[in-house]
């Protein structure tokens, strides 16, 4: 696709945001990680890999915060949005931020240049855009 975003065997990878610093870490009831124009918002749980340490992560809930604000500046490697209604945010450093499908509300949302969104949805599956934009 001509937004940066490339389907794949097993759902979509998000290219556009390779290589781009996690310039903003918001934890509200959400988790908002914001790379330029682009972000990702994590509405369920999730869980941080890190080198030494794989940890559960929920900001609605207060789980593992701490860890969090650790993101900023990492550098994204990939983000990965399965079909299943999984992502994957993995970084230059190793980390990585895996998010499950979720089976009663959105998981996720990533949105590319301010209006181009992508979701998961309830009980599984990702909803993509009906017409990208340039």
């Amino acid at each position: 696709m001509d937004n940066g975003i490339d389907r794949v065997e097993d759902g979509w990878d998000i290219r556009s945001m390779r290589g781009i610093g996690i310039g903003e870490v918001i934890i509200g009831d959400v988790l908002r990680l914001h790379t330029g124009a682009n972000q990702v918002e994590v509405h369920s749980p999730a869980e941080l890999a890190t080198e030494h340490e794989a940890v559960p992560v929920h900001a609605s809930t207060r789980t593992n915060l701490d860890r969090l604000p650790q993101l900023l500046d990492q550098v994204v490697a990939e983000v990965h949005a399965g079909d299943s209604g999984s992502l994957r945010v993995r970084f230059a450093n190793g980390w990585c931020l895996e998010v499950p499908a979720s089976s009663d509300a959105f998981g996720w949302v990533i949105g590319l240049r301010g209006s181009y969104f992508i979701r998961s949805l309830p009980g599984g599956g990702v909803r993509m855009p009906d017409r990208p934009r340039a």
